[in-house]
């Protein structure tokens, strides 16, 4: 159970907040808004109201980051993005959760569990849920505007895990106890957080496997501005690589390790069109990967005897994973189109839920589901689209990376649920990027001033 200190944390943060906002420029507040909120405060703890959703370490850093930009900072920031297919998707959203609520109301009966159906009740709740979720990717697609906002974002994300980097190496020695001790209680299986002889840190994320996929976007913000030859901190960028890059090993996250060499050596060894070149290979692997999975079509035994020539543990690991996965997705064609919603309905008794697109699909459907992967490959396919019309090698650069780092937290919704505040900021902060890239008689000139 929660202690006291845990429910007050999040009182205090919409006073952080605040104080953020006053005395700090309006990226900067935001950014230490939601990814410190995200970070600091504890898991699965929330303050429950009436038609309305639970108020806990999401949630609340989003109202304030909202309310801070619109009436602290004085932004002309909107609800809804203003233009474009970003806007046209979250309305769609919105639409899809709306009649997944409708064509809920029937209870789930079985042998071990009652479900109640979704009625009235529901409805509020549910649209305010969802844009809650998408807020930072809202608020980063009208802030982050330049190229200086890009670089600006990438030295915070990577002072954010610079200073995380304290709590992680003392878990890694110690044990994931820092949640237990700070707000009362574990707050996920310790089981799973036992690898390789040694522990996987959590901190205040949940589970190991967010700790290591967060080290990730760190890691892809600092080879970013190493690219573009821009001074990550006092020491030297290579060292501050070097260092993340281990500290993301002994997070024992295979996948995120993975992920690490995909970007190191599309960032490092290649140019910027073949990084994105990468980019677009893996964001159209990973949005036909439910489509063949439906179809049958997609070599998962194949793929677990190849990670089994690597490491058996981890193969095992997989293949339950996609065992699982079939079975809820069997479930969720049963509603294809909106899902069976909320408070687990969408799961069978034993089932265990990891990917993030399964999750989608069971609750929201086909139209949930391509309305948020939507936002992200969008994204990256509008990023290639401009990528050729640049005209300054720093912008190019910064592009294809932050594209190629987008593409990887789509990947990562595959086996996982890593799709964080921090991962919905970063492709916020692309999506605005580009959509306020200059346009001039269908060409582009951006100039560039020293930082």
């Amino acid at each position: 159970m929660p202690n006291d200190f845990a429910y007050l944390t999040l009182l205090v943060w919409p006073i952080v907040s605040i104080v953020l906002y006053t005395k700090y420029p309006v990226i900067t507040a935001t950014f230490w808004t939601i990814v410190g909120g995200y970070l600091l405060l504890p898991v699965g703890v929330k303050f429950d109201f009436p038609f309305f959703p639970g108020l806990d370490k999401r949630s609340i850093p989003a109202i304030m980051a909202y309310f801070g930009c619109r009436f602290i900072a004085r932004q002309n920031i909107k609800i809804l993005p203003p233009r474009g297919i970003e806007r046209n998707l979250i309305i769609l959203f919105f639409i899809g959760t709306l009649a997944t609520v409708f064509t809920n109301g029937d209870p789930v009966i079985e042998a071990n569990r009652y479900i109640p159906g979704l009625g009235f009740r529901d409805i509020l709740s549910t649209v305010i849920s969802q844009w809650l979720l998408l807020m930072p990717f809202i608020l980063g697609l009208q802030l982050i505007k330049t190229h200086e906002d890009q670089v600006l974002f990438f030295k915070l994300l990577v002072i954010a895990g610079l200073c995380y980097s304290l709590p992680i190496l003392f878990e890694i020695r110690m044990s994931p106890q820092l949640h237990r001790w700070t707000y009362g209680f574990f707050p996920h299986s310790w089981i799973q957080q036992i690898r390789y002889s040694g522990f996987r840190p959590v901190v205040f994320l949940g589970h190991g496997l967010w700790v290591a996929f967060f080290l990730v976007l760190v890691l892809g913000a600092a080879l970013t501005l190493s690219k573009l030859k821009i001074r990550i901190s006092y020491f030297p960028n290579k060292l501050v690589i070097t260092y993340i890059i281990i500290l993301l090993f002994l997070s024992k996250g295979f996948g995120s390790m993975i992920l690490s060499m995909v970007l190191f050596v599309g960032i490092t060894m290649f140019t910027s069109l073949f990084t994105m070149r990468i980019a677009m290979v893996i964001v159209t692997a990973a949005f036909s990967y439910p489509l063949l999975s439906i179809l049958e079509l997609f070599p998962h035994t194949y793929l677990v005897e190849l990670i089994g020539s690597v490491s058996q543990s981890q193969a095992g690991s997989l293949g339950y994973r996609f065992n699982q996965e079939v079975m809820l997705l069997d479930r969720a064609q049963e509603k294809w189109l909106f899902g069976w919603g909320g408070w687990d309905r969408n799961r069978l008794a034993d089932s265990v839920t990891d990917g993030y697109w399964i999750i989608l699909f069971g609750k929201y459907g086909a139209i949930g589901f391509s309305a948020v992967f939507g936002l992200i490959v969008s994204t990256v396919l509008i990023g290639q689209r401009w990528f050729s019309r640049l005209q300054e090698k720093n912008d190019k650069t910064i592009i294809a990376c932050h594209c190629l780092l987008a593409a990887l937290i789509i990947l990562d919704q595959i086996p996982n649920a890593s799709m964080s505040p921090c991962a919905w900021l970063v492709i916020g902060g692309l999506a605005g990027r580009i959509a306020h890239i200059p346009k001039t008689n269908d060409r582009i000139k951006i100039h560039n001033t020293p930082i």
